[in-house]
């Protein structure tokens, strides 16, 4: 995968224009002065393609405005077709979701007759199993149409279930996937603010699935942090969570700052993913006339709160794009990278923007030498024209192992019962969740959320 885009006019085509993320991830190429100096990563054509016109002109019309405001060298375009936005692209970024939330909230409401709570639904839990069958089809296609149109670019993956997602690429076609997730950024910039250095002085290392990797070691200004000094020193600052300037402060992760205390593993992600990957804080002892024991029932999953909250996204946006000519968008200095910029500085060998390490979901190829080699984990990886190049870990501790492979396998499960269409492999999947509730209906909760799902197997152009 070695890349030498020097004289060229980049293109970057977004397969899915979320108003969530796109606009955020184009913004680094724009202000790619302000990032660093470095001024090639404007050299960039940015297509814009979705099958619902509306995020579509959304997006265009917001970062048209961004490009006018930084005298950027960044093109726009809206493309007609998903042949076109992938044609001699150099790299798509796949932001993706079948079915919405109208899918979700079925799923959710099946889960609930069997005493099954979520609080996101999109990484584990019934709900995620069950949108594997629906969300793996349409990735493939997306692949195998990257195949035709342009075979040399990488798949730059932000779409859940983003383990099974980025696994299904790397293993069924030649698409080199590349799963992103912000996670473990967070945590890394939160450790600098506690620490009070900058970002590029603290280096972690990362280990486990997406959404619930385990940051094993931390180290500030290349000295190695103790965990007991990093959990003092963050006690107040772990638990508030890290406060992103683009899309707000995440919730106070009591839980997991618990687990970090007592196990000496942080988890990359508050208590909004973690809670759902262990059996002891949504199972049914942990609520008692209908109020979780815990105080998480403010976190349970609630299609009409996203409802709201997508809407809250999408009105933010267009007020940006659409506001009078003397309202300039917010500084986005100050808005957080979504590491696009980072992966394409790194390919081209032209040094990174903002980070030296990344933490990336892609195959184990034995970089954990006690989890398969074909799995699909979040690591800590440097990115090179040769490609994503994961850090070797020693295999895990006999509790981390034992926490991390149930999921590992669930997730090769997941991914069979998609593929294949293979129910046992679905139920079996099912049986592996920390969610599970029930033993004696789990047959009838697999052949309602696969019924859910059949409608949605055959991908939309």
């Amino acid at each position: 995968m070695l890349r030498n885009l020097d004289g060229k006019q980049r293109k970057v085509s977004f397969i899915g224009a979320s108003f969530k993320f796109v606009h955020q991830a184009v913004r680094d190429f724009i202000i790619s002065r302000k990032l660093s100096g470095v001024t090639h990563l404007e050299n960039t054509d940015v297509y814009l393609y979705d099958i619902d016109p509306a995020p579509m002109n959304l997006e265009y019309d917001v970062i048209r405005r961004m490009i006018r405001e930084n005298n950027s060298g960044v093109r726009v375009f809206k493309a007609t077709s998903r042949a076109e936005a992938l044609d001699a692209a150099d790299y798509v970024v796949v932001s993706v979701l079948v079915g919405g939330m109208d899918a979700a909230e079925q799923e959710d409401l099946i889960c609930q007759d069997y005493g099954i709570r979520h609080t996101v639904g999109d990484t584990i839990g019934p709900m995620c199993v069950a949108r594997c069958l629906r969300m793996v089809p349409l990735m493939l296609d997306i692949a195998c149409d990257m195949e035709r149109y342009c075979p040399n670019a990488p798949m730059l993956s932000v779409t859940n279930p983003m383990a099974v997602l980025t696994h299904a690429v790397n293993k069924f076609t030649k698409i080199p996937c590349i799963g992103i997730c912000h996670g473990t950024e967070g945590q890394v910039k939160q450790i600098a603010k506690v620490y009070g250095v900058k970002r590029n002085e603290v280096c972690v290392d990362v280990v486990g699935v997406n959404h619930f990797g385990l940051i094993t070691r931390v180290e500030v200004q290349g000295r190695t942090i103790p965990m007991d000094d990093l959990i003092e020193k963050t006690r107040d600052a772990m638990k508030k969570g890290y406060v992103d300037p683009a899309t707000g402060g995440m919730d106070e992760s009591e839980q997991a700052f618990e687990f970090f205390r007592m196990t000496k593993l942080l988890p990359n992600n508050g208590d909004h993913h973690f809670i759902e990957f262990v059996p002891w804080f949504l199972a049914k002892h942990a609520f008692k006339d209908g109020k979780n024991l815990y105080g998480l029932d403010k976190r349970l999953h609630d299609a009409n709160a996203r409802r709201k909250r997508h809407k809250w996204f999408y009105d933010t946006v267009a007020g940006w794009a659409y506001a009078p000519a003397d309202k300039l968008i917010p500084d986005m200095h100050a808005y957080s990278t979504e590491n696009i910029v980072d992966i394409v500085s790194g390919m081209e060998n032209k040094g990174f923007v903002n980070a030296s390490e990344l933490h990336m979901n892609m195959t184990n190829g034995g970089a954990v030498p006690n989890l398969p080699a074909d799995c699909n984990l979040e690591l800590t990886c440097h990115i090179t024209p040769r490609g994503m190049q994961p850090i070797q870990f020693a295999p895990l501790s006999p509790f981390a192992l034992g926490i991390m492979m149930p999921k590992v396998c669930q997730n090769q499960l997941a991914l069979k019962a998609a593929v294949e269409k293979d129910k046992q492999a679905f139920l079996e999947a099912l049986l592996l969740d920390p969610l599970l509730q029930e033993f004696n209906t789990v047959d009838t909760l697999a052949d309602r959320l696969w019924k859910v799902n059949e409608k949605y197997w055959t991908p939309a152009k």
